[in-house]
């Protein structure tokens, strides 16, 4: 039985704490986090605690917090033994490297606390110190049930900063058209099909070969029309700059 203690319960550390609670083979011995209130509901799964000195004995400890506090956390488990891990995706390694055992367990997946995600469908990034811990991880993954990719932390950068294209900012960009629809009494759902047909579309091609709309065509008018009826001059700068750049790509 592999003993795990989860530190810090934020979106990615709920996940995973309600993910690993149910798999065979593994046993969460704590689950810590400062703000003792917001674990308080899962006092009867395990130990809860919002002090690091009563974090049980752990084969497995991740550290799920806030990438400021990964280094923070890591000196004040020292000395305990373990396979220490951070489940950062823009933070190195090395930042645990107080530790003889130390990894990276990073799930690529958008997450929150209301919407609980199924891990068979996250892929998991991992990063171990040794051979040995690379093999401890791959096992883990397993029995979570996700698709695992051995990456060094360079490659998790570049993962976590395509992310942010790919995810934080498209996010941005829908809310941006959802109040567009929302001033022209438009339902945002209207959208749902066109969105999830990009989706489709990318899944079988280079996105940059894909690219339709007036800024591939070079359509001015219609891009001179669009600005003309934006409203927000930070929603116009955005639309400038991307059409700018969806030319200047199709360009190269």
């Amino acid at each position: 039985m592999m003993k795990i203690s989860i530190i810090g319960a934020g979106n990615v550390g709920i996940n995973l704490f309600e993910t690993l609670i149910k798999k065979k083979g593994l046993k969460i011995v704590s689950l810590f986090n400062r703000s003792i209130e917001k674990i308080l509901s899962h006092r009867k799964k395990t130990f809860i605690t919002n002090n690091m000195d009563e974090i049980k004995k752990s084969d497995i400890y991740i550290i799920s917090t806030n990438d400021d506090s990964i280094e923070k956390v890591s000196n004040q488990l020292k000395g305990r033994g373990g396979l220490i891990l951070h489940t950062s995706g823009s933070t190195e390694m090395k930042i645990l490297s107080v530790h003889k055992d130390f990894g990276v367990l990073y799930p690529l997946q958008t997450l929150t606390r209301d919407k609980l995600c199924d891990f068979k469908k996250v892929p998991v990034c991992i990063e171990g110190n040794s051979t040995f811990n690379i093999k401890k991880l791959k096992k883990l993954v397993t029995i979570i049930g996700s698709k695992c990719y051995q990456v060094d932390s360079k490659q998790r950068l570049a993962l976590h900063v395509s992310a942010v294209f790919a995810c934080n900012f498209t996010n941005y960009l829908f809310s941006i058209a959802h109040d567009i629809c929302a001033e022209n009494k438009i339902p945002f759902e209207i959208f749902f099909p066109l969105i999830r047909e990009t989706i489709e579309k990318i899944e079988k091609n280079d996105p940059s070969k894909i690219q339709t709309g007036p800024a591939i065509r070079k359509d001015l008018n219609t891009i001179k029309k669009h600005l003309n009826f934006i409203k927000s001059k930070n929603s116009k700068k955005i639309y400038s700059i991307l059409t700018q750049a969806i030319i200047a790509n199709n360009e190269r």
